[in-house]
């Protein structure tokens, strides 16, 4: 690796301004290894770290190919325009998304979340999951109302029995609430609490009932408000369902609400997910890379 993007990982406003110094240190490395003419660039989500990158690749005569679109439909949509100015091919996830972009060869080849999460088999009534999240300054925010949740379902519900999904290595977990490594483990949950992202996704995927809290710093927090336009909400399963199908609180983590929500969820939410397409997306993309670097 040139550079790692684990440096980089940030959400927000403020959290990137705190990262920016390991983000401009990756653009430099990224720029070099695009001087050396790679075969072809792929460049996966992260738009404003990738696009400007993508768009000197490809002056340099270099495929450059895109895989996840830009979430234009949900703000920023100017962006779709300029897109076909930095990528010769886009890669969307989503059926509505390659027709937003009307100046770049743009295909749908599926979710990879179709792939990786299996339908689960079995249910424990008394488990309940929790996932705070990946990148360190979301789950500082988060987590602490999570494991308050988790206590006042444990005073309503004694029985009740935590698992804990996140890769942040230092998060502190009390006693009574087991660590486990992926999401799949969460796979015998009764529900889950977890904070909106891909993890909702494959949440859905695997059939398990979830309430989605989330909470990002107070100036992300308001800017959002006034860029995000045409979409009544952050959980992907009710952005794709059209609806509110799982139960979303933003900001205001009461645990004494959330607990009453991850206990009444109901056990089939019914979420709409055609808009993930049929297994085998990773294997339909990286046909599609190697037919445009051949033609190349």
């Amino acid at each position: 690796p040139l550079a790692r993007m684990e440096a980089m990982c940030a959400m927000g406003v403020v959290d990137v301004l705190k990262k920016l110094p390991s983000i401009r240190t990756a653009q430099r490395a990224l720029a070099d290894g695009i001087d050396r003419k790679p075969d072809a660039m792929i460049v996966i989500d992260a738009p404003d770290l990738h696009l400007p990158l993508a768009k000197q690749a490809r002056k340099l005569g270099i495929p450059t190919i895109g895989w996840v679109c830009p979430q234009v439909w949900a703000w920023r949509p100017s962006r779709a325009k300029s897109i076909g100015e930095s990528l010769d091919h886009l890669l969307c996830l989503f059926d509505f998304e390659p027709a937003l972009f009307s100046n770049t060869d743009a295909l749908w080849v599926g979710h990879p979340v179709i792939d990786r999460c299996m339908p689960r088999t079995s249910i424990n009534p008394d488990l309940f999951g929790l996932a705070p999240g990946s990148r360190k300054a979301e789950v500082e925010r988060i987590w602490p109302r999570f494991i308050q949740t988790a206590d006042e379902i444990r005073k309503r519900k004694p029985s009740a029995r935590f698992k804990v999904v996140s890769p942040v290595e230092d998060l502190e977990v009390p006693i009574w609430i087991e660590r486990a490594s992926t999401v799949e483990d969460l796979s015998e949950a009764r529900a889950v609490l977890t904070k909106s992202g891909t993890i909702t996704l494959e949440l859905a995927v695997m059939g398990i009932p979830q309430v989605v809290g989330h909470r990002v710093h107070p100036v992300t927090y308001g800017l959002g408000r006034q860029l995000i336009r045409g979409i009544q909400h952050i959980a992907m399963p009710n952005i794709l369902s059209g609806k509110e199908v799982v139960p979303e609180f933003i900001q205001d983590l009461n645990p004494s609400t959330l607990a009453e929500a991850v206990l009444s969820v109901p056990e089939s939410q019914n979420i709409d997910l055609s808009a993930l397409g049929e297994p085998g997306a990773i294997g339909r993309t990286a046909q599609h890379v190697l037919k445009w670097m051949d033609e190349a």
